[in-house]
């Protein structure tokens, strides 16, 4: 302890008295400051922020160069994680969550600088595996959309795993069920889709599901209303862009982060 330092007593330190009321004194004399609520200015419906919402999704060693070239540019090795965690802390960025993103929008109250959103698609095991202690082990939140379809299949998250992230901090949306194109989709297919993969994901981890993540970044204004209908207060999109705006909080931009490091600097070095 601090009154331990060499030489000093090991003695606690003597205190003042604490201020007391005389007999004849309510204690309701002691007078409270009133409460001051920052008063922050809500954005225009129009307006834009620069934010990088990094999209991920197979955390895993490199496919072969034989492998289909999707297997590799959709794959992050765990140490090209880790570089891009790393490169987050070491040059004073920070995760927030898509609650602060849409508290801002909101509100208005602002969002910390250097502000970075993370995110994976597809519930795949090595989000779990390596992404999740990587993540702990900096301190930062990542958003994970599980396509409750695919739970049960080879390198697919189980819903014990799934819970265990939710319960460590961990944000968990809906990805669909079947992982389809929805504006493809009949409305009962639509709604099949929005409606009871956001139900089986409450049901499974205790809590409520209320950002989505459209399948292949495929949307339409139709997708958006049953989005709306279906309890969902956001959704994310994918762009090659990090312009946020009020106006899409049900098209987020996201954008698709590689293994190389400049994959994500390239980004930063906009904002």
């Amino acid at each position: 302890f601090w009154w331990q330092a060499a030489g000093q007593s090991s003695a606690a330190p003597t205190l003042p008295p604490q201020k007391t009321f005389a007999s004849n004194e309510s204690s309701s004399a002691q007078k409270t400051l009133p409460l001051v609520t920052p008063e922050y200015k809500k954005p225009d419906e129009n307006s834009v922020i620069k934010l990088p919402v990094f999209n991920y999704h197979h955390i895993r060693p490199m496919p072969p160069a034989s492998a289909p070239i999707n297997d590799r540019s959709f794959t992050v090795t765990p140490e090209g994680f880790e570089n891009h965690l790393k490169y987050f802390k070491d040059n004073g960025y920070q995760t927030i969550s898509v609650y602060d993103l849409l508290n801002y929008f909101d509100t208005g109250q602002p969002l910390p600088p250097k502000a970075v959103i993370i995110t994976f698609d597809d519930a795949r095991y090595g989000q779990y595996k390596w992404a999740f202690p990587l993540l702990k082990q900096y301190g930062m939140v990542g958003h994970f959309f599980v396509t409750t379809g695919w739970i049960g299949r080879q390198d697919i998250l189980t819903w014990s795993q799934i819970k265990e992230m939710s319960e460590n901090g961990m944000i968990i949306g809906s990805h669909s069920i079947s992982h389809a194109n929805e504006p493809s989709q009949n409305d009962a297919d639509l709604r099949h889709e929005l409606v009871d993969s956001k139900k089986i994901i409450e049901e499974k981890i205790g809590k409520i599901v209320d950002l989505l993540a459209y399948p292949g970044g495929g949307y339409d204004n139709r997708v958006i209303k049953f989005a709306q209908d279906s309890g969902y207060i956001a959704a994310m999109g994918v762009y090659k862009i990090i312009d946020q705006s009020p106006k899409y909080r049900y098209a987020i931009r996201r954008f698709h982060a590689d293994d190389a490091l400049e994959s994500i600097t390239s980004k930063l070095t906009k904002y």
